[in-house]
């Protein structure tokens, strides 16, 4: 989720590019859905796709159902990230470790060296998960006017190991897959579509701990990663292909976004080069090719690091149906140039254009001016005031995985953590709620 640096483009064509963008794209409505999708299930085989229609805009087709482009009535999205949910971040989440030092795989590796069992280590993690977001939580995202959370989760959600074997032999019985069914049909109940956000890989898919792991880089050149990655993504689409509440698969978040730290190891990509975009852009060309096997109709969304043109043109490509992706945490002046840029792309590429992740309170009304659609980053945090990351915020006590014992730790990832223990950020959520409700 965070990242630092960042430089502008200051193409001198650009303003002319952009006319050409608007020309070929048109604006967004800004109509929101009210009931995302019915109770008919399957999408519907009449409804036949042109992408030429509506070009590059993200409509809801008459079953209920996404798509970019084609017949329907155009819609933007807007909401926030459930971060911190299914994979933890230290820097905001209520467990012990420095940022940028721990990750969600030390906490599960030092509980299982100090003879925690696997069964227990998920029973700690469900209380968590239990407490860390209810229906109540949802219930406030919707009065404030949203359509779409975005969900990050992880291998470790269904996965036992790199080496993808399930946690389970009955896939109804991983907890994983039981959250999202969960999340999906609340959403769904209170009028919101969910994006589906493989926050974190198999081996890794950057050397920062918001993937779950830390300093592990493996998902370009490790071929049992690269696979059990695919069977994840195969079984969460073929598992969901009828439910027109998921807005979208991401394919997976912020690669190459390398910490400097691991600069020596030879995994070691930098953002801005070549390499990496060809590194990432070819994962997500084997992972689309495999989820479009079973699930032609729902939208697909990979990020740029951190500009979209590190991303192909989707048509050379071989790619439809798509929304792509960057995250903008940059100052104001920086935010409304990079927009307008991804604009430009997505009117170019008739792609949607979307801002999965970002903290500047401005972005919201620069996203909305530019068309595009966003998730702010994040619902929630769990070690303090972090200005307007967070909708609410709180320090409750963290879990210490080398000394607390289990009923400490059940105790802490109790109601403790719930959103009603917070501090509300009113300041942010009334802005957000001044551009969801006005919309609607």
């Amino acid at each position: 989720m965070k990242k630092r640096r960042v430089k502008i483009i200051g193409g001198i064509t650009l303003s002319i590019l952009l006319a050409v963008a608007v020309l070929l794209s048109g604006c967004a409505d800004d109509t929101p859905p009210t009931d995302p999708g019915d109770e008919s299930g399957a999408p519907s085989s009449d409804y036949v796709y042109d992408p030429r229609v509506n070009r590059g805009k993200l409509i809801r087709r008459p079953d209920g159902y996404l798509s970019v482009g084609g017949e329907g009535t155009p819609l933007m999205l807007r909401g926030v990230n459930l971060g911190g949910w299914l994979i933890q971040e230290n820097w905001m989440c209520p467990i012990e470790g420095a940022d940028n030092e721990w990750a969600n795989l030390n906490t599960v590796e030092v509980l299982e060296e100090r003879g925690f069992s696997a069964g227990e280590i998920e029973a700690l993690f469900g209380i968590y998960r239990d407490n860390w977001l209810t229906e109540a939580d949802l219930d406030r995202i919707a009065a404030a006017g949203c359509n779409v959370v975005r969900v990050p989760f992880w291998y470790r959600n269904f996965m036992k190991n790199e080496q993808g074997d399930w946690i389970d032999d009955n896939l109804d019985a991983i907890d994983g897959f039981r959250r999202l069914d969960w999340v999906i049909a609340e959403a769904k109940e209170r009028g919101m579509y969910v994006i589906l956000d493989m926050h974190g890989v198999p081996g890794g898919q950057s050397f920062n701990h918001s993937c779950g792991t830390l300093g592990s880089n493996k998902i370009y050149s490790d071929p049992t990663c690269r696979q059990a990655m695919k069977k994840l993504w195969v079984t969460i689409a073929e598992r969901y292909k009828n439910e027109s509440a998921v807005a979208a698969y991401d394919i997976m978040n912020e690669p190459h976004n390398n910490d400097e730290a691991y600069r020596e190891d030879p995994a070691w990509r930098d953002i801005w080069s070549p390499q990496s975009w060809e590194e990432y852009n070819a994962v997500y060309d084997e992972m689309i090719e495999a989820i479009r096997a079973v699930d032609p109709v729902h939208v697909i969304t990979v990020e740029g690091i951190w500009r979209i043109g590190n991303l192909p043109d989707p048509e050379k490509a071989g790619w439809s149906n798509m929304m792509y992706q960057v995250h903008l945490y940059d100052d104001t002046t920086t935010f409304r140039g990079l927009a307008k840029q991804m604009s430009l792309y997505a009117g170019l590429y008739g792609v949607a254009g979307y801002v999965g992740e970002f903290s500047n309170p401005d972005g919201y009304e620069i996203c909305e001016a530019n068309d595009l659609h966003w998730t702010s980053w994040t619902y929630k945090g769990g070690k303090g005031f972090f200005g307007d990351w967070f909708w609410y915020y709180g320090s409750p006590e963290a879990v210490d995985p080398y000394t607390d014992d289990y009923d400490t730790i059940a105790r802490k990832w109790g109601a403790a953590i719930r959103t009603e223990t917070m501090q509300e950020n009113s300041a942010l959520i009334e802005t957000i709620k001044g551009i969801c409700l006005k919309a609607d």
